[in-house]
């Protein structure tokens, strides 16, 4: 996608903090300024982040959904 590539880098930010007997994964995603990108992965990490938590709980991630053609 030029159009995004020409936006130029953005940051990615995990961050892991105990809380009590659990870890909390927090991820920012951010640009100096506006971005095209961060608008196609503002729905993208949540069901990442799903996937990844069904995994590591059950050994299964979640189905990939069919793409848009």
């Amino acid at each position: 996608m030029p159009e995004v590539k020409a936006d130029g880098y953005t940051r990615c930010t995990f961050a892991l903090e105990q809380e009590g007997e659990m870890m909390k994964l927090a991820i920012t995603h951010e640009a100096d300024g506006p971005h095209k990108l961060l608008g196609h992965v503002a729905n993208g990490w949540p069901l990442i982040l799903s996937s990844l938590k069904s995994l590591l709980e059950t050994g299964k991630g979640l189905s990939r959904p069919a793409s848009k053609a």
